[in-house]
C-alpha cells in the first residue's frame, strides 16, 4: 500500500434525523439539521474521534497514541483472519505450491499509533523515519496466520506499495517482528520497473499489485489468500480469496 501526501478519507458517517424524539424540531445548526440537509459531509473532528474509539485509543505517559487489544478493531481483525485461516486450511493438500500474499502497512504491520500521533495526515519524511526506526508493530493475527501457514509449507509473499528503496529496512523490521522469511517480497519500483509490469512506473495500485500477483503465480505458486486493508490491494484477480482487513483511517484507490 502506498500513501498520498494528504489524508484522502477517514470514514463515512451515518445520517441522522432532523427532528428529536417526540416530534420537537431540532435546533438550527445542530448535527441533526446538518445531516438532514444532506449537503455537508460528516464533521472531520468527530470522524477522527470515531476512528480513535474503534481502535480503543489510549495514551502512554509520553502522550503517544496506541490501539487497545480489546478494541473493535482487534475483534474484527481476528474474525476476518480466522475465516481466512479456515479457508486456507481447507485448501491444503488440494492445491500445489499454496501461497499467501500479504500487504504491509495496516495488514502485516499496524500504523495506528503513528497515524493518530500525526492527526491522521501523511508526511513521507515522517513515514521514512518510522520505517527506519521500526516504529510500526506486527498485526498479531496476521503474524500468527503467516507463521501457521509457513509451518505447513505455505509460501509467504509480501506485496506493498512502499517503494523499493524502503525494502531492506522494511524486511528487517518484519523479520524482527517474527514474520517468516518470505519466498518473495515486492516493493513498488521508483526507477526501473520489472518486465512483468507493462505499465512500468505509471502503474496504479491495482495494476501494480494484480500484475505482481500474476507474476508470482507464473513462478508456480498458487495464491490461496491475498490479504490487504485497501480494496485496491485486492482487485484484479490472481488469488483464490481476497481478504479485506479493517482500516477506517484512510482510503487509497
Amino acid at each position: 500500500m502506498s500513501r498520498f501526501p494528504a489524508l484522502v478519507k477517514l470514514a463515512a458517517a451515518a445520517a441522522i434525523g432532523a427532528t428529536v424524539a417526540g416530534g420537537a424540531t431540532a435546533l438550527a445548526g445542530s448535527d441533526a439539521v446538518t445531516a438532514a440537509h444532506g449537503r455537508e459531509p460528516a464533521n472531520i473532528g468527530q470522524v477522527k474521534n470515531d476512528v480513535k474509539a474503534y481502535y480503543g485509543d489510549w495514551l502512554d505517559a509520553s502522550g503517544k497514541h496506541h490501539y487497545s487489544e480489546t478494541s473493535r478493531f482487534v475483534t474484527d481483525t481476528k474474525r476476518v483472519v480466522a475465516d481466512a485461516k479456515r479457508y486456507l486450511q481447507q485448501k491444503l493438500g488440494k492445491v500445489k505450491n499454496p501461497a499467501i500474499v500479504l500487504d504491509v502497512d495496516d495488514t502485516s504491520e499496524i500504523t495506528y499509533g503513528w497515524e493518530a500521533d500525526n492527526d491522521f495526515g501523511f508526511d513521507p519524511v515522517k513515514q521514512q523515519k518510522a520505517i527506519d526506526d521500526g516504529t510500526f508493530e506486527a498485526n498479531k493475527p496476521v503474524l500468527e496466520l503467516a507463521k501457521w501457514a509457513a509451518d505447513r509449507g505455505v509460501r509467504i509473499y509480501f506485496l506493498t506499495g512502499r517503494n523499493d528503496k524502503q525494502g531492506p529496512q522494511s524486511l528487517k523490521n518484519l523479520a524482527n517482528e517474527g514474520y517468516p522469511t518470505p519466498a518473495g517480497a515486492y516493493f513498488k519500483p521508483k526507477t526501473t520497473p520489472p518486465d512483468y509490469l507493462p505499465c512500468g512506473l505509471t502503474c496504479n495500485t491495482v495494476q501494480y499489485k494484480s500484475g505482481t500477483r500474476a507474476h508470482i503465480q507464473s513462478t508456480g505458486a498458487h495464491i490461496v489468500l491475498n490479504l490487504g486493508d485497501q480494496f485496491s490491494d485486492l482487485e484484479g484477480g490472481y488469488a483464490d480469496r481476497p481478504v479485506k482487513l479493517p482500516n477506517p483511517m484512510y482510503y487509497l484507490p
